[in-house]
């Protein structure tokens, strides 16, 4: 089992409640958090760091990275799992872009993660999917004025 690695968007506090209660259903199914996107795709958070160059790059502002921009925590446990508000600033960067262009974002990342790692890796389908539902996620969010929780677990 690796890391799994989760973005939720609505209210901080029940999204942290519910995650450290290992209450993933409501979170997930949309009744306990409006928006999830998974990125469960055997990732460190530097790869994110990665994915944060590359879609500040598309939008044309200066890079801002997922990690600098953990803002407050609001669940998990000690060494195993954690659950932090994202800055609004990195949620809005987001949500400029246009989920249609997830494809080629996503193979841009993948090609510098494999860069990264002095490899080349292939672009799936679901880190496409996992792409896209992260700027619809953020898109959300600042369209409905809810906040951004990213998450982590062993």
């Amino acid at each position: 089992m690796g890391l799994s690695l989760e973005f939720y968007a609505g209210d901080a506090e029940t999204i942290g409640a519910d995650f450290t209660a290992h209450r993933f259903g409501g979170l997930r199914d949309g009744t306990r958090a409006r928006a999830y996107a998974d990125f469960s795709l055997h990732l460190s958070p530097t790869d994110l760091d990665i994915l944060s160059e590359v879609l500040a790059e598309r939008a044309g502002v200066a890079p801002l990275l997922l990690n600098d921009s953990l803002v407050r925590t609001v669940g998990g446990t000690v060494d195993s799992s954690g659950a932090e508000v994202v800055d609004p600033a990195w949620v809005r960067l987001v949500a400029a872009l246009d989920e249609a262009a997830a494809p080629e974002l996503t193979a841009e990342w993948i090609k510098r993660v494999g860069a990264e790692y002095g490899q080349q890796f292939d672009v799936t389908p679901d880190a496409v999917r996992a792409v896209g539902e992260l700027i619809r996620l953020c898109r959300t969010a600042v369209s409905e004025g809810l906040e951004v929780v990213h998450t982590w677990y062993l």
